[in-house]
């Protein structure tokens, strides 16, 4: 979301004020009295016993923090191998250049992000370049 909002002040105070809610709900949900730490990058064991012990004491907060933490776990792993994915992005957009193939308009959204969180002379040409197909109908 951040990287997405550069210059535009309303995206920058939307994320600002995402940003914001969620520390304070991280402060709100992980303290000394609540017995749990809140972890930037927690361990999958870690994540299951806070699960295991939401489901068996029902508690919403219980359940709120066992949320938190495995959307960290997955976003974590995620980022591990977004930079391959990235590649083979990069590498199937070419391929559809010069093959001549169709450009869809997730292709140009997907170029999109690709130049915008790498920007590069490299990647603004090929988005560039797929935008301009995509405008002209393939």
């Amino acid at each position: 979301m951040k990287v997405m909002s550069t210059g535009n002040p309303e995206k920058i105070a939307a994320y600002t004020m995402a940003e914001r809610r969620y520390k304070d709900t991280i402060a709100e949900l992980f303290h000394e009295d609540a017995g749990v730490e809140f972890h930037e990058h927690p361990s999958e064991s870690y994540v299951t016993d806070l699960e295991t012990k939401a489901a068996e004491s029902g508690d919403p907060t219980d359940k709120a923090r066992a949320a938190i933490l495995r959307d960290r776990l997955d976003y974590y792993d995620a980022e591990k191998t977004k930079h391959f994915d990235w590649r083979i992005s990069r590498e199937r957009f070419r391929k559809l250049l010069v093959e001549g193939g169709k450009v869809t308009g997730a292709d140009v959204q997907e170029a999109y992000r690709l130049a915008k969180h790498t920007p590069s002379v490299e990647l603004m040409s090929l988005y560039s370049q797929l935008k301009r197909k995509h405008g002209e109908g393939n």
